[in-house]
């Protein structure tokens, strides 16, 4: 959500369900801020993030879910998988934001379209 606000808020005030699902706290590479923080853990950092997301997602309109799978690297489970399998089947959503499939920078996010992609395509099979 931290790129795409004006879209999450655009579509939740034209009345759309907007579900932010979070696949990590961003707890090592958007976090720099919080690491200056002296003898700051893990657990804080995620939680600060944790509470800034929640609060975003609370001005914007939108639902949010969090999937704490890692942050460079990120790893989804197969608990992540059927979790958002779930998500896909319950909302039935007309589109899904999500990152590129390609980025040279930051191996997180075509990991991220990866997975959102996966999910997609095991939600629609009947079975």
């Amino acid at each position: 959500m931290w790129r795409a606000g004006g879209a999450i808020a655009l579509h939740a005030k034209k009345g759309y369900r907007v579900k932010i699902v979070c696949l990590a706290y961003g707890e090592r590479g958007e976090s720099q801020f919080a690491w200056k923080k002296a003898g700051i853990t893990m657990q804080e950092v995620k939680a600060g993030r944790k509470d800034e997301a929640e609060r975003a997602a609370a001005m914007l309109g939108a639902e949010i879910e969090f999937f704490d799978a890692g942050d460079y690297p990120l790893h989804p489970s197969e608990q992540h998988l059927d979790r958002l399998i779930d998500i896909y089947r319950e909302l039935n959503p007309s589109f899904v934001l999500t990152h590129a499939l390609e980025d040279p920078y930051n191996v997180d996010h075509p990991e991220a379209a990866r997975f959102a992609q996966e999910a997609r395509i095991i939600a629609q099979a009947m079975g």
